[in-house]
């Protein structure tokens, strides 16, 4: 087995503690002269600290409290107990319950708390840096400082819109995680794992060298609360999602670009370097398989299967609806129609003619983000929902295209969350509405029967990392540009 394949076997089994991946970071690296490192043996968990109220000081964020997306909008309420979308949700914190007590659970623990503490940990194991602290490496500590308040900032509005009581509360446990039985703010969604989330979508940007073994700690970073029993599942998805949208408003702001640049040029002279940022473009994109977890499957040691055929029936009930007739109007994942989508989302007439700026952005992500889930599909094969369960979708036309096509990841839910994301970014004025309809657009692929929940969920998480990937080029920066001019100009 080569080196790259025992990584990614590694990387997806979902059970892959912090040492471990570290110790093989530097084998999916395209950095001059790295060699391989020895795995560290699993650090004893430290005490558990007392509560800490996150404070945010003035200059500490990207995006002012004001200026984010509004998630409240975007995402919909969390499930509650008695519906069949909380399903998966108990499901995962029945496995989250079966983590503490093995290695897997050591380094949640570890990793817990609302400080950038956990990040600086996680960043420094991903860069091979003994720490990333403010005084051996102030401008790598800035970067991390600002964006993990601004994804954490991202959540305030829909926890306050609900306040969902978290997992342990409402199934009668002592906090695993003590401090957060004093914490208020509700767990939907989950604010630290929006503020992880955008540490690692920008510091995949910083050094796209090592973007996989960052992205997938990025990713652990959020189930670690599902094992902590402090966020749902969902809670958690929600905080990728609201990190993600975080991201991409922090992109307006020039102190991100400025401090990215300063960022890598301390980390090339910290590691005897001489990578330009433009030899990043000739570093591959993200590797699906060494970020998400492997599909689930409908065998009896798949215990998620049943969250899936739960929130299957309850999108299939949908069908009658408004949206399920929106839901058959959203199979064309080509250019000519998400520019049109979401040009009506804009209030303009969008269009390859009236306006091609935007419809070159679309179609500069739209072959990459194909080739990013089609990767992931080559290498599992599920059945999709109508061929599992040998049911008529609500788009029986395209039934014989997608038969025999792997249903996981979902490729137009990749798509339609990535293309918002950098909408958003340049147009933040109608940011909610872009997001709004990239989430109903993938979850519509739920309705129809072609795809599960959780192919939905790992394609938009695929979704950012791309974004994080192209954000390290400057034509593409530069063509969100263009596409915010032609936005302008048309705009009433």
């Amino acid at each position: 087995m080569t080196t790259r394949r025992y990584l990614t076997r590694l990387a997806t089994t979902g059970r892959l503690f912090l040492p471990a991946l570290l110790g093989f970071a530097l084998l999916i690296s395209c950095d001059s002269g790295s060699s391989p490192v020895e795995p560290e043996p699993t650090p004893e968990p430290t005490p558990e600290p007392e509560p800490e109220p996150p404070v945010v000081l003035e200059d500490s964020v990207y995006v002012e409290p004001d200026k984010h997306a509004d998630a409240a909008f975007i995402l919909p309420a969390p499930p509650e107990r008695d519906v069949e979308d909380f399903v998966d949700d108990e499901i995962q914190w029945r496995w989250g319950q079966s983590q503490r007590s093995t290695a897997r659970g050591d380094v949640a623990m570890l990793r817990m708390g609302r400080t950038p503490e956990p990040a600086r940990l996680i960043m420094a194991g991903a860069l091979e840096l003994d720490a990333i602290n403010s005084e051996t490496t102030p401008a790598l500590d800035r970067l991390l400082t600002r964006a993990y308040w601004t994804g954490f900032q991202s959540t305030k509005d829909i926890k306050a819109k609900y306040l969902r009581e978290r997992p342990f509360a409402e199934f009668g446990e002592t906090a695993w995680y003590a401090p957060d039985a004093q914490d208020a703010s509700g767990s939907y969604a989950s604010a630290t794992t929006a503020a992880g989330w955008a540490v690692s979508l920008i510091f995949a940007e910083m050094w796209t060298p090592r973007q996989d073994a960052i992205l997938r700690l990025g990713f652990l970073f959020g189930e670690d609360r599902v094992i902590s029993g402090s966020n749902y599942q969902s809670d958690v998805n929600a905080g990728y999602l609201c990190g993600s949208a975080a991201v991409a408003m922090a992109h307006n702001n020039p102190k991100l670009e400025e401090d990215i640049a300063a960022a890598r040029e301390e980390y090339k002279k910290l590691k005897g370097l001489t990578i330009d940022p433009a030899d990043f473009v000739d570093c591959d994109d993200p590797t699906g398989l060494a970020i998400i977890n492997p599909p689930v499957f409908n065998t009896p040691s798949d215990y998620r299967y049943e969250g899936d055929l739960a929130r299957y029936y309850y999108a299939k009930s949908l069908r009658g609806t408004i949206q399920g007739k929106q839901a058959t109007q959203d199979v064309n994942g080509y250019s000519d129609n998400m520019t049109k989508i979401f040009g009506e989302v804009l209030l303009i007439e969008a269009s390859e003619e009236t306006t091609p700026e935007i419809y070159k952005l679309l179609e500069m992500i739209r072959p990459r983000s194909v080739y990013e889930v089609g990767y992931v599909k080559r290498a599992y094969f599920r059945n999709r929902p109508f061929v599992e369960l040998n049911e008529p979708t609500s788009v029986p036309k395209e039934e014989e295209n997608y038969r025999y096509e792997s249903s996981f990841p979902s490729g137009h839910s990749c798509l339609s969350w990535a293309d918002a994301l950098v909408l958003a970014e340049a147009v933040p004025e109608r940011s909610r509405q872009i997001l709004h309809r990239a989430y109903e657009f993938g979850y519509n692929r739920q309705i129809t029967g072609y795809h599960w929940a959780t192919d939905i969920d790992a394609a938009r998480i695929l979704a950012c990392c791309l974004i994080a990937r192209m954000h390290a080029e400057e034509d593409f920066r530069n063509q969100i540009q263009k596409a915010r001019a032609d936005y302008l100009r048309l705009a009433e």
